[in-house]
C-alpha cells in the first residue's frame, strides 16, 4: 500500500520500505540521513522489548515460566524485556516454540527480530523444526524438537558424498510437509543426508569468487588481507569456515564480510539471498545506515577495483566513520569489526 506525503509524515510507523529506500538514496551526507531517516525508524532494542512483552502476555506466561519454556534463566528474560537481543539463532527458535508459533510466525521472528535466515528445509535443524511446528506439539514442542534432532544426528549417515542439486528446495519442503511421523522424518533425512550437508554451497561458492575477484593483486592471501585490515578473530573464523564449506550464515556477519570485501549493495543483497535471507532492509535502523554508506561509496567510486586509486580498506573505514557518528548502541559490536580510523 502506498501513502501520501502527509500520511507518511503523520504516521511514521506506516512508512513503506520503498519510500524509505528512496529517501536514503537522496541523502547527500550523514547529517541529512540523521535528520530525515533515523527519526522515522524505531530503535531495534525497543522493537524487541515490545515483541517479548507481547509474547509473554499473549501466552499468559510469568517471566519465570517463560524462561523455563525457553531453557534460559530468568535473568535472560529480564534482559530481553529491556531490549537485549538474543545472541544466537537457536534461542530464537526456542522463543518461537515457547510462543506456539506456526512456520510463518517463526520465519518473521527469525528474519525481522533476529536478522537470521527463515526456516530452510535443507538445513537439518530447520527441517526438524518445520516438522515439529506443523505437528503442533504445543507445550512439548521444544522437547520434541531436541529429542528428534538428537536422535537423527546420532543415527544419520555421515559419510555420504554431497550430491548437489539432486532435489530442489521446494521439493524438499513439500516432502517434509507430507511427513506424518518422527520415524518417517528420520528415514527421509538418513536417506538424503547429502541434501543437508550442502545447504549453503551456493553461498560459499559466491563468497569465494568475490574474495578472489576483489583482492587479486591486493593481497597474496585472505590471511594477508585480514592482517592488513585488522579483521576480528570472529570474522577470520567465519572466512576459514566458509572456505571449508561449514559456516552457518548470520546476517550481520554477512554484511560485515561484504564491507571488508568492498562489495556494493547488489552484491551484499546477493550474498543474503544465497544465505536464504531477505535483502538489506530500509526499515531497519542499522541497515538503513549501511545502505546509505554503500550508495555514497558507489557514487564516489570507492568500490571500483579497476581504479588505480582503489584502496581495499576505504569502504570499511568510511563505514566506521559514519557509524561512530551515530548514537546506535545496538551496533557497537559491529563497529569493533571495522578497522580503526587513522587520525593522521
Amino acid at each position: 500500500m502506498m501513502y501520501s506525503e502527509t500520511e507518511k509524515k503523520n504516521n511514521p510507523s506506516k512508512y513503506d520500505t520503498v519510500f524509505i529506500r528512496d529517501i536514503i538514496s537522496k541523502c547527500e551526507d550523514v547529517e541529512e540521513l540523521k535528520s530525515k531517516i533515523l527519526p522515522m525508524l524505531k530503535d531495534q532494542k525497543d522493537q524487541w522489548s515490545e515483541k517479548i512483552g507481547e509474547i509473554i502476555e499473549k501466552n499468559g506466561y510469568t517471566k519465570s515460566a517463560f524462561a523455563e519454556a525457553c531453557r534460559v534463566s530468568r535473568v535472560s528474560v529480564d534482559k530481553w524485556c529491556k531490549g537485549a537481543i538474543p545472541k544466537n539463532r537457536e534461542t530464537f527458535l526456542r522463543i518461537g516454540m515457547a510462543a506456539h508459533y506456526d512456520r510463518n510466525q517463526m520465519d518473521q521472528l527469525l528474519q525481522r527480530y533476529g536478522q537470521y535466515p527463515g526456516l530452510y528445509p535443507k538445513s537439518l535443524e530447520d527441517c526438524v523444526c518445520i516438522f515439529v511446528l506443523q505437528k503442533q506439539y504445543g507445550e512439548s514442542a521444544l522437547g520434541r524438537y531436541e529429542a528428534i534432532l538428537d536422535r537423527i544426528k546420532t543415527e544419520i549417515i555421515k559419510d555420504n558424498e554431497p550430491n548437489l542439486g539432486e532435489f530442489s528446495t521446494v521439493f524438499v519442503d513439500e516432502r517434509i510437509r507430507n511427513i506424518t511421523s518422527e520415524e518417517d522424518l528420520q528415514k527421509f533425512v538418513s536417506d538424503n543426508a547429502s541434501i543437508f550437508s550442502s545447504a549453503y554451497h551456493k553461498f560459499y561458492a559466491y563468497v569465494k569468487i568475490c574474495i578472489k575477484a576483489n583482492y587479486n593483486g591486493y593481497a597474496g592471501s585472505v590471511f594477508e588481507l585480514a592482517e592488513g585490515q585488522g579483521w576480528s578473530s570472529s570474522l577470520r573464523q567465519c572466512v576459514s569456515e566458509i572456505r571449508q564449506n561449514k559456516w552457518y550464515p548470520t546476517r550481520n556477519k554477512i554484511i560485515s564480510l561484504g564491507l571488508h570485501l568492498s562489495m556494493d549493495h547488489d552484491q551484499i543483497d546477493e550474498m543474503l539471498e544465497l544465505a536464504h535471507m531477505e535483502p538489506l532492509c530500509a526499515k531497519n535502523i542499522f541497515e538503513s545506515v549501511i545502505m546509505f554508506v554503500l550508495d555514497d561509496a558507489s557514487l564516489n567510486n570507492m568500490m571500483d577495483t579497476q581504479s588505480e586509486e582503489y584502496d581495499p580498506d576505504e569502504l570499511c573505514r568510511y563505514a566506521r566513520s559514519v557509524l561512530e557518528g551515530l548514537d546506535l548502541p545496538e551496533i557497537e559490536a559491529f563497529i569493533t569489526e571495522l578497522p580503526e580510523i587513522d587520525d593522521e
